[in-house]
């Protein structure tokens, strides 16, 4: 057992052969030795030695004073010295009365053997350690809590000046981000109107478009900045158009030559490499560049198959599909010729307008697990019963037309992107009376799309 510490023995024994004899054992250990012959010297060793003992031995019976008196004494003196007491006697009156008032920490019998004597010595000195210790850093922890305290006084203090600034700094980084997030959406809508104004026959189907892939992507429950990653995509999809001449934009085919063929399939790559280097824009130019894989795998640029094609790609290839057919008429004759069989089951009952979206639906299942994620399209005709069919019958309105009654057949948001109305909302005088208010701080600047009057989208049609 190591000690940390020197330490210093007092050897109190009105017989001298006994403290020699002690003397001569605890010397071998290193310890720094003083003797006494009777309990009153070794009370003067005590007050008049300047070092302390670790450890004071004394004989139980001694003339003058006993050993239990002379080591009571001796603990108000010197409270954290252990203290042994040495009989020869087995008088447990003696032990016991020494325990109570010496408070002492062993006793040792005449005679003892040597090599256990040292082992009891040197468990007491390893408690005296541990005692003066746990002192020490009981004294070193209430300095360092009165440290703290006055530390936590002062850092207080600073932490109220400090967040009164960072406050103030919030708001202002709040008013910074609206406005740079204004920015972004007013950049994201210039890049979409940019398509629209080279290619007025592509106009509203990049909105439209957007609309169907974040219902979908919200039907899939995806997260919401994904969701918005999504809807920005589909809204660019078609942005690598730009400086197309218009006869690849009337989508005859069979009027391409080969160069025409390459030109448009570079379309996806070019989109891509227009947004990337937009902060923010990165991730949608991956979903601009997959749009038009297959699920098979025989899209393009890539030909990437199934899960290796990003999920908002998958979505935005469903809901261009579908909008092309409907809106856009591309290829619809081709579209109704794959569909002839299934088609003619509904054209004497349908009109015009059904039979396109109708065509556009079996089209859809037709390409299903070929060009089409088969579990996009069960989510997005799930969309199409939810809705009774997709903004057919809608007008385009700006603020200052709208009027009480009429019903959004699309979501509302203001420039910055902020949520105001749901679909199939009717608007009241109180709700455009709000919607004119806001418009002066956060402008409405995109077109409303209300159902023509007179009709109302339901789950049965």
């Amino acid at each position: 057992m190591e000690l940390k510490y020197k330490h210093r023995l007092l050897l109190v024994d009105d017989e001298e052969s006994i403290t020699k004899a002690l003397y001569r054992i605890f010397r071998r250990e290193g310890y720094e030795i003083q003797t006494a012959s009777s309990g009153q010297e070794g009370l003067e060793v005590i007050k008049e030695d300047k070092k302390p003992f670790s450890l004071i031995i004394s004989d139980q019976r001694m003339p003058g004073m006993t050993g239990t008196q002379f080591l009571e004494k001796a603990k108000k003196i010197l409270p954290n010295a252990m203290r042994i007491l040495l009989t020869g006697y087995s008088d447990m009156d003696a032990i016991v009365d020494a325990i109570n008032r010496g408070e002492i920490h062993r006793y040792l019998t005449k005679p003892w053997n040597d090599d256990d004597l040292l082992i009891q010595i040197r468990h007491a000195l390893k408690q005296y350690e541990l005692i003066v210790e746990n002192k020490r850093l009981l004294v070193l922890t209430r300095k360092q809590n009165i440290e703290l305290n006055e530390l936590n006084k002062r850092l207080e203090q600073k932490v109220e000046e400090r967040s009164r600034e960072i406050i103030e700094k919030n708001k202002k980084l709040a008013r910074v981000n609206k406005e740079l997030e204004s920015n972004f959406y007013n950049t994201v809508r210039a890049f979409a109107s940019l398509v629209e104004m080279h290619h007025p026959s592509l106009a509203g189907h990049g909105r439209r478009v957007s609309i169907l892939s974040r219902e979908i992507a919200q039907l899939l429950e995806l997260p919401e900045n994904e969701v918005t990653h999504i809807e920005i995509a589909a809204l660019l999809h078609d942005i690598g158009k730009l400086g197309f001449p218009q006869k690849l934009l009337e989508y005859k085919v069979d009027k391409w030559s080969p160069q025409d063929k390459e030109l448009f399939r570079k379309h996806p790559e070019q989109g891509q490499e227009t947004v990337q280097f937009i902060n923010k824009l990165d991730h949608v130019g991956i979903l601009i560049r997959c749009h038009h894989e297959q699920y098979d795998g025989h899209g393009y640029p890539d030909q990437l198959s199934e899960e290796e094609i990003p999920l908002g790609s998958r979505i935005i290839a469903v809901a261009d599909a579908y909008d092309r057919i409907v809106n856009l008429n591309v290829e619809i004759d081709k579209s109704i010729r794959e569909i002839q069989e299934e088609i003619n089951k509904y054209r004497d009952h349908l009109t015009d307008d059904e039979v396109l979206e109708k065509a556009a639906i079996l089209h859809l299942k037709h390409y299903s697990f070929t060009q089409y994620d088969p579990d996009i399209i069960k989510v997005f005709l799930k969309l199409l019963k939810t809705k009774g069919g997709l903004y057919k019958e809608e007008k385009e309105l700006s603020i200052e037309h709208l009027k009480e009654g009429m019903i959004l057949s699309r979501p509302l948001y203001s420039s910055s992107g902020r949520f105001l109305l749901p679909p199939d909302t009717t608007l009241t005088e109180s709700y455009i009376s709000k919607l004119n208010a806001l418009h002066l701080r956060d402008p409405i600047n995109d077109i409303i799309y209300v159902l023509r009057q007179g009709r109302q989208m339901s789950n049965d049609e």
